[in-house]
């Protein structure tokens, strides 16, 4: 039983330009805290101005304690490679640091990772204290990908189960101890630089890849994503606005209210209410594009004879942990 002053750690990774969502999730994080708990906020950032920083800093409460952690040149040039950034969505290659967590923090066992794209209407310290029952991370069904027949085709035909047991990383509950304990980073590390497969979701494919047969499935609530269509559970924890339905561009999109009922008090507001006014047809059409792309790009690579993970265990190659 974990006492009530535990300490929560909780990580977000984050560049200048995704800056004032984050502080949106910050801030959501914030209110729902139960005041009787602690919460230790972790920002890895990369390419992020200190202005911005102390910005987010700055949002700290008596409970609630923010840093910042810039990605050491190490972890850089381990990442930095072209071969598997994030396609169609947004290019960065700060999707990776979170499997680096355990190694950057030898004196934590147990954290939680968020994307920036959230609001966080729950309070995080419930899903902290989730019994991983001997799992290395916990971590909800990613509804996109059983979306359509070319996603669910996707996964089948790169790593080798359905598309019903594939994870969405937007949210980990992760067993930080255990995963140092296998050396994962370093297995990561190898096989990210050394067979260089097509992917369509880098970091969350390795992890589906590697950890398939040590994750925990999490109840939807704790990220609960629109991708299907549906608002998702009625009592979301989390809301990831993965993917295009981003609510500082589309105030109509699906728990876009959630978003905007904690907008006001980001010391970010302004920022975001232009971003909003700024938003086009033309950027609408693009986004429309993009996922087309990105569609595309998953049934070429499930119908390819492109590297797969399937194919890597095929051959005898040691990708599950």
């Amino acid at each position: 039983m974990i006492q009530s002053g535990h300490c929560v750690p909780v990580f977000f990774t984050s560049d200048e330009s995704y800056a004032p969502y984050l502080s949106v999730a910050i801030q959501s994080l914030i209110e729902n805290a139960n005041p009787s708990r602690r919460y230790r906020v972790i920002i890895q950032e990369r390419g992020m101005r200190p202005q911005t920083q102390q910005t987010l800093k700055g949002m700290s409460t008596s409970n609630v304690s923010i840093e910042m952690c810039h990605i050491t040149d190490r972890i850089n040039n381990l990442v930095k490679t072209d071969h598997n950034k994030l396609r169609a969505d947004y290019v960065t290659t700060t999707i990776y640091f979170r499997l680096y967590i355990a190694e950057l923090y030898p004196e934590l066992d147990k954290a939680i990772y968020i994307d920036a794209d959230t609001v966080v209407p729950g309070d995080v310290a419930a899903l902290y204290d989730t019994d991983l029952n001997g799992n290395l991370i916990g971590a909800v069904q990613d509804c996109f990908m059983t979306a359509n027949r070319i996603t669910t085709d996707y996964v089948t035909a790169t790593q080798g189960f359905d598309a019903s047991e594939y994870v969405n990383s937007g949210v980990l509950l992760m067993d930080l101890a255990g995963l140092r304990s296998i050396k994962f980073a370093d297995k990561f590390t190898h096989l990210l630089n050394t067979y260089h497969p097509r992917l369509i979701a880098p970091d969350q494919d390795y992890i589906n890849a590697m950890l398939h047969d040590r994750r925990l499935m999490l109840d939807a609530k704790w990220n609960t994503m629109m991708t299907a269509g549906d608002q998702g559970p009625a009592d979301p924890q989390i809301i990831h606005y993965n993917l295009f339905g981003k609510p500082w561009f589309y105030p109509d999109a699906m728990n876009a209210q959630y978003f905007w009922d904690y907008a006001p008090d980001s010391p970010f507001y302004l920022t975001l209410l232009q971003t909003l006014r700024n938003f086009t047809p033309t950027d609408a059409n693009s986004d429309k594009r993009k996922k087309q792309r990105l569609l595309d790009l998953a049934e070429n690579v499930a119908t390819s004879d492109s590297v797969t993970f399937k194919k890597l265990l095929e051959q005898g190659v040691s990708v599950r942990v």
